[in-house]
């Protein structure tokens, strides 16, 4: 037991280095001008339209049991009820600040990084069941952010939740995950050429990822990145407290085995890169987002590693 997992933290130590190189690759490959902000924007369309659904889709191509079904249901239920609690512990968390600061410290307690980040760790670490596992949380983040994140910058009127919600059915990410739970549950033969070509456009998805995430970083003026308590206050509570708290939360109920991990894995990560981009669209502090998400994934090098092994030993 003791031999197995010093085995496995060797390889979560490894894989998180790796990740880390990647970003590091992105933002050097920013910083001397060989990608730029129109490539960037292009290089994540096509992350998010292409390359993740592909690896979404290979990975429901298993062979079908009911137990596995059972996890899928039990994970939906479980990632909307985390998405609900950080949604309405971040009411209390960020009082006092102003109401620009405060959107988006509340729109980082809800919305992690398990997009980007998220999927290279369930792929390299945990493989094919990773990723399906993995993809029923982000496909629950996909359908929160596209509802309640857009209200936390602009107050959607309660007539307009039943619209939003529906256009967050048609994110590629989604409509992915119910293509794979077809293909898991009905096990029709799909083809060899076209099985080889999406699992090669899936296996992009983790150093295409991590490239984005350190060619978006580069942009920063490190000077000014560091400094206000509210950055460091908001990374405990996404990198700390929140896998915590679902650590012993989901332990409590009985949860063990890869469903704790990964749901604690997901909830791990750093601030989520879109909160950037919905702040800049929805005419918030976006300069102050940047930061947020800079400092949060700069300390999750450290945190993640940590995180993974806690609830690997606490998993069994």
């Amino acid at each position: 037991m003791t031999e197995n997992l010093a085995i496995d933290n060797s390889v979560v130590v490894n894989q998180v280095i790796v990740l880390f190189l990647l970003m590091v690759t992105g933002f050097i490959i920013k910083k001397r001008g060989i990608l730029t902000a129109p490539v960037i924007k292009g290089f994540s369309s096509f992350l998010l339209n292409v390359t993740l659904p592909a690896m979404v889709i290979t990975a429901f191509h298993m062979e079908f049991s009911l137990e596995m079904l059972r996890d899928v249901g039990v994970l939906f239920l479980i990632a909307s009820a985390l998405h609900f609690l950080s949604l309405a512990g971040s009411k209390f968390l960020f009082r006092g600040y102003p109401p620009e600061i405060d959107k988006v410290l509340r729109f980082v307690t809800v919305f992690s990084n398990c997009g980007f980040m998220g999927f290279p760790i369930f792929a390299s670490i945990y493989g094919q069941t990773g990723v399906l596992y993995g993809s029923i949380y982000v496909m629950v983040f996909n359908l929160f952010l596209w509802t309640a994140g857009v209200t936390l910058f602009t107050g959607v009127k309660d007539g307009e939740r039943i619209k939003t919600f529906l256009a967050a059915l048609k994110n590629p990410g989604i409509v992915a995950v119910g293509i794979g739970l077809l293909v898991f549950i009905f096990s029709p033969p799909i083809p060899e050429p076209v099985f080889r070509t999406l699992d090669l456009l899936g296996s992009m998805t983790t150093p295409l990822s991590m490239i984005i995430v350190g060619s978006l970083l580069a942009d920063l003026k490190l000077k000014e990145v560091f400094t206000g308590f509210s950055l460091y206050y908001a990374s405990f509570i996404r990198l700390i407290f929140l896998p915590l708290f679902t650590m012993g939360l989901l332990y409590l109920f009985g949860f063990r085995g890869l469903v704790l991990q990964i749901m604690v894995i997901a909830v791990a990560m750093p601030a989520a890169a879109t909160t950037v981009i919905f702040t800049e669209k929805y005419g918030g502090d976006s300069e102050y987002a940047s930061r947020v998400v800079f400092i949060s994934t700069i300390l999750s090098m450290l945190t993640i590693p940590v995180m993974l092994l806690i609830v690997q030993g606490l998993a069994g």
